[in-house]
């Protein structure tokens, strides 16, 4: 909101701080100011002020050699008038007009200067309204009222310069969107008196009634708590005053003709919109405020023809609409040149009503803007007498006896009375404020008190009824003038650090090796396009879908990262990146059966998991850059997966997938266990698979063909808290063993339905304290092996803390391996 700083000082008793400081003392006290702009003539009251003056045209004459020029003698006061050539014809001996003498500044900046205009002498410049910053008017110069005093500073007459404060207005203050409610404020925060707030008492002085000009019928109460209409007759539409368009113009604002810049000048002083009918052109002199039918027309004050919904608050006669509620008129009830009778609208709407209405219908003015906000059912009759004054001094107006005031409920809500502790202040805020302080403070902004024993009883004024609703409002109020008193002490730290939980610490761990390990991370959204789940087969009642998505192809929650991975790799492939190494910690969402609560009781409608998942394609370069990238195949991809299980402390089980889905290669898919603890386990465990934690494989390719891709690719998924669950506690060093390992390798055949994985982890468990490692180091499928069989090569490595271990140490434990791995796979040592 524009506010010109003279016309706010004028409400304020004493003497006003400079602009800059009452930017400063605004803002601290909760009305931000923005900006800070020069309008008009610059220092019209002070050192510009004797060179812009009045003027009376003596006599003129044409200019000897330009047709279009005329010599005009001015007199300015001064014992001989003044020579000024003139290029407007607009005027004639004895007009009265407005002068810039030389030496003066004009608002674009210009000097003027004595110069020579086609050979003859000119000591200044006659002004149009347009060259003042005044109006866009350019049609001639501006003509002055006859009774000014010639020699007079123009300033006296017409504001020609002020500077603006540029204000943000938050929406809980609508009594700010006016020029006293502002100044309010920077008295109470400067510390001086608010002028005399005079509302002038109504009187009439036409014959009649208010009812023999307009009846008003309130059909939609809820929509409009009060509506209030006055009547006048023998009104004079023409040009409003100087001084009134000069400060509609610094407002922002344009002048339309006296009655319309009535109205616009009291809702900028006090806030509240108000509008003038040509009470002639009201159709059956009647006003209903009613809800728009459906698709009703209306054509605007801007000559736009509207289409209304029945949620649209109008304003009709008796057979059309006539104003779109706190925002525009139409054009067939305005005021024009032959208007000579009105009546004059104050009225309090459903703010909320007129800002879907606004939005919808793209049409936003003053009024929709303050109406917005929420105004007070109070305001309308304070506006409608200040404006019943000016429409009698300025436009000749006579008021019609008698004020029609419906009122929603048949009363206006009582105002707000909130009980104030006097503790309480100072107890929040942390400073004393004395009673006396107190009490002074909220009078100025217009609260009343009645003192009782430790408090007091407050009356909210109706500016403020809607925003002071509580003793915590009340201090806010005294607080927000006395912050520079405000100790600016540090809350003091009651605790410590706060130390992260072992899911972020594994979180993190897992993080950090995937990016160890050349993995790119990604983050890809969780909602997803409901054929996503499609794709990988997901069954349709384990999907969770939107009630109202955002898009079409936002409208479930992932079941799954690989699709969103999968659509990472396309882009890259598509651009030329064929190599990709990618990873996201993520959450995946599974629809939960009806009736499914969480911990604390409330329904759960999801059950929620935290993966780790890696998507491969390409050749992996495990973050070297001096050394080739290797082919991504299925050991890569168990490798990685393999990687990230050892750092979060488990042996990772890798075991064939026994039914893996359709978007998994078959024979290229596998699950990850964490090993099984057999240490209360009796002998028939040895080998059976732990806790499952995740998957690795092949995507098939007539999958990734749905994206494009035509190389192979390869997926894994890590179950955090499955991992977390499986972690064996917190890790502790352990010193190497300062004796030698002893290798041995053996073969053994097995069946082929027998996994090398299983295989491990039976002889690690059968291998006890001395077997250190084991693993898989050849495959071996052909003669002399019988058929349905093939031949794993195991290195076995032992070693011992205390000892160096001998040939019969270890004779013991590889006959115990070879035996488990017989008992359980019936598997046979190969010689």
């Amino acid at each position: 909101m524009i506010v010109p700083y003279s016309w706010l000082t004028e409400f304020i008793a004493g003497d006003a701080p400079d602009i800059a400081k009452a930017a400063e003392l605004l803002t601290i006290s909760g009305t931000a100011v923005e900006g800070i702009t020069q309008f008009g003539v610059a220092d019209a009251g002070g050192a510009q002020a004797e060179h812009f003056v009045v003027g009376r045209v003596v006599e003129y004459a044409p200019h000897p050699d330009a047709d279009r020029l005329r010599l005009v003698q001015v007199d300015i006061g001064r014992d001989a008038p003044q020579q000024i050539v003139c290029g407007a014809s607009n005027f004639a001996a004895g007009d009265t007009v407005a002068v810039v003498l030389p030496g003066g500044t004009m608002p674009d900046g210009m000097q003027i200067r004595a110069a020579k205009l086609r050979g003859v002498d000119s000591r200044g410049m006659m002004m149009s309204e347009r060259e003042l910053g005044l109006s866009t008017n350019h049609d001639g110069i501006m003509l002055l009222p006859g009774d000014w005093t010639p020699g007079a500073p123009l300033h006296g007459h017409v504001p020609l310069g002020d500077q603006l404060l540029d204000l943000e207005i938050t929406g809980n203050r609508p009594d700010c969107l006016g020029v006293r409610g502002v100044a309010r404020e920077l008295a109470v925060a400067a510390g001086l008196e608010l002028a005399p707030d005079d509302v002038p008492e109504l009187h009439p002085t036409a014959s009649g009634d208010v009812t023999d000009y307009v009846r008003v019928d309130v059909q939609a109460g809820d929509l409009c708590p009060r509506y209030m209409a006055a009547a006048f007759t023998g009104v004079t539409v023409g040009p409003s005053p100087h001084w009134l368009r000069a400060r509609l113009v610094q407002a922002g604002m344009r002048s339309i003709n006296n009655v319309v810049d009535v109205t616009n000048y009291v809702m900028l002083l006090t806030g509240q919109p108000l509008h003038a009918f040509d009470a002639e052109r009201v159709a059956g002199r009647q006003i209903i405020v009613r809800r728009a039918t459906e698709d009703e027309p209306i054509t605007t004050l801007d000559d736009v023809e509207r289409t209304l919904t029945t949620d649209t608050l109008v304003i009709a006669d008796a057979e059309r609409p006539s104003v779109i509620a706190g925002i525009m008129g139409a054009a067939h009830v305005e005021v024009t040149s032959e208007t000579t009778t009105l009546v004059l609208e104050a009225a309090c709407f459903d703010g909320l009503t007129v800002q879907r209405t606004s939005r919808r219908m793209g049409l936003r003015s003053e009024s929709s803007s303050r109406f917005e906000k929420g105004l007070d059912p109070y305001a309308p009759e304070v506006a409608l007498r200040i404006a019943a004054q000016l429409l009698t001094n300025l436009c000749g107006a006579q008021l019609v006896p008698g004020l029609i005031d419906v009122q929603a409920g048949g009363s206006l809500p009582p105002l707000p009375v909130i009980e104030l502790q006097a503790s309480l202040a100072p107890r929040m805020l942390g400073i004393e404020i004395e009673t006396a302080a107190a009490e002074a403070t909220l009078h100025a902004l217009g609260y009343t008190t009645e003192a009782f024993e430790g408090g007091w009883r407050v009356t909210v004024p109706h500016w403020r009824m809607f925003d002071t609703t509580r003793p915590i409002d009340l201090v806010e109020e005294l607080g927000r003038f006395r912050l520079a008193d405000v100790p600016s002490v540090l809350p003091a730290v009651t605790g410590g650090g706060a130390l992260l939980t072992t899911s972020q610490r594994l979180r993190r761990l897992l993080e950090d090796v995937a990016v160890g390990l050349g993995l790119h991370e990604v983050v890809t959204y969780g909602l997803v396009a409901p054929d996503s789940g499609t794709a990988l087969g997901v069954d349709d009642a384990d999907v969770v879908r939107l009630a109202n998505p955002m898009t079409v192809d936002h409208a479930e929650l992932r079941t799954s990262l690989a699709p969103s991975h999968l659509e990472v790799a396309r882009r890259n492939v598509a651009a030329g990146a064929t190599d990709v190494a990618i990873f996201e910690v993520g959450r995946t969402f599974h629809a939960a059966p009806d009736g499914t609560t969480g911990p604390d009781g409330l329904p759960r409608f999801a059950h929620e998991r935290d993966v780790l998942a890696v998507l491969l394609t390409g050749e992996l370069g495990y973050g070297r850059w001096d050394a080739p990238g290797v082919p991504v195949d299925a050991p890569a991809a168990v490798g990685v997966a393999a990687a990230l299980l050892a750092a979060a402390g488990i042996e990772g089980d890798v075991r064939a997938m026994p039914n893996p889905p359709a978007w998994l290669h078959p024979g290229q898919a596998a699950q990850l266990h964490a090993p099984l603890d057999t240490a209360a386990l009796p002998g028939q465990h040895i080998g059976a698979p732990g806790p499952l934690v995740g998957w690795v494989g092949a995507l098939h390719p007539r999958f990734t063909r749905t994206q494009s891709v035509e190389q192979a690719v390869y997926a894994l998924h890590l179950d955090l808290a499955a991992i977390e669950a499986a972690r064996t506690g917190i890790a502790t060093f352990a010193a190497y063993s300062e004796f030698p390992p002893v290798l041995e390798d053996i073969a053994v055949v097995l069946p082929d339905d027998v996994s090398g994985g299983a295989v491990l982890a039976a002889a690690r468990a059968a291998g006890g304290e001395l077997l250190e490692h084991v693993t898989v180091f050849d495959r071996y499928v052909g003669a002399p092996v019988e058929a349905g069989h093939h031949s794993l090569a195991l290195r076995l490595t032992f070693r011992a803390r205390d000892r160096t271990l001998t040939d019969q140490d270890t004779a013991g434990v590889r006959s115990t391996i070879v035996a488990a791995l017989a008992e359980r796979f019936g598997a046979v040592l190969r010689s």
